[in-house]
Formats: C-alpha cells, structure tokens, sequence
C-alpha cells in the first residue's frame, strides 16, 4: 500500500475500521517483505524469551506499512534511520512488572519523593494499560533489593530486543516495544492515535 492509498482509507474510514489493517491484523510488516520467513524468525525470539505466543506480537507504524503513522509526520516514508516499533500483550508479563514497580514506591513517601516525576510518567502509562519497560530506571545503590526484580526484568527485556533486531531485512536504527496488558488497551491506545492521524491529513 502505498502512502497515498493509505491516505485515500483514512479519509473515508473512520479510526476503527481502519484499526485492523492498522493493529490487529496478523500481517507480514514491511521490514520483512524483503525476506518473509525472518519474520517468524523474528517472532520466534519473543516466543521463547518471554514466553508470549505469536499472536500477541505486532509490529506497528512505518516498519508495519513502510511509512509513518505518526500524526502530523505526513506519511514519512521508513528509512534506516527508523525504529521498529514492536508492541507484545501479556498481562501476566504486565502484572509482573507493575507489581514489581509498587514494590518499589512503598512506603510512599519517601519513595515516592525519591522517583518524583519519573513515577508520575509510569503512573500515566499504567492508567492506559501499557508500559515500556526500558523507559524503567532504577538506582540499585538506592532502592536495594526491593529495585532487583524491576532491574532483571529490563536486562531481560532488553536482551530479546538485542537479539531479534539482528533478523529484520531491511536496515533500521532499533527495535523497540512496548508491553500493553490487554489487546482492549492497546486497540483504544491505538484509537486514539489514528483519530489525531486521520485529523492531520485533511488539514
């Protein structure tokens, strides 16, 4: 599809019908078309490091259709200077961290004090049912033990994206994700972006 094929749906569409081409469908993304087995490649690294099933890993934006689904970027086309923008549901996964986040801002204050705007940001992200987990920094000088589970989860994270970023085709800048609870949070996530996009291509 090209960019301005795109354009022509998201004016006649409204946000939702387009949040299956967009989000749900199980697709093979534009930075694999190049080589389509890498993609089960790709997803395969996921599965077995963090233990989610494929239909739960999308790729998302301009590594999903070659151009930027980013409202106001006018339909940049991907380069190798873009991100892969990967998005995984799990709410186990989820749980986990988020637990492991409250572990850590209790007893409030002084914890919360110590984290000051940093927790407001992942405050925000937990309201609407998703978290990026390298956006997580800890202190373990300061917090100690109670920052170990949040800290092992991130290396872990982190690593699996290390990893599967070597198998897309095509030359990009990184991989990175981003954990939503559920596919109902990470559709109204994803609603609500298409509803800025849409707004920005018939201005």
């Amino acid at each position: 599809m090209t960019p301005d094929e795109f354009k022509k749906l998201a004016i006649k569409n409204s946000s939702a019908e387009l949040l299956k081409l967009c989000l749900q469908d199980d697709v093979t993304p534009f930075v694999f078309m190049p080589e389509p087995s890498k993609w089960d490649v790709f997803r395969d690294v996921f599965v077995s490091r963090l233990q989610v099933s494929h239909e739960n890993i999308r790729v998302v934006g301009s590594a999903r259709f070659g151009f930027s689904l980013k409202p106001w970027n006018n339909l940049r086309g991907f380069s190798d200077k873009s991100d892969i923008d990967v998005i995984i549901v799990d709410s186990s996964m989820f749980d986990h961290l988020w637990l492991a986040l409250l572990d850590v801002a209790y007893p409030r204050p002084p914890a919360t004090e110590k984290l000051g705007g940093w927790l407001a940001a992942r405050r925000n992200e937990v309201y609407t049912g998703w978290l990026t987990p390298l956006e997580v920094r800890l202190d373990a000088r300061i917090y100690g033990s109670k920052a170990k589970p949040v800290l092992e989860f991130n290396t872990h994270w982190f690593n699996t994206f290390k990893e599967a970023s070597r198998h897309p085709p095509r030359r990009h800048k990184d991989v990175s994700g981003r954990l939503y609870r559920t596919w109902e949070h990470a559709e109204l996530y994803h609603l609500d972006s298409l509803a800025s996009l849409r707004k920005s291509l018939t201005i």
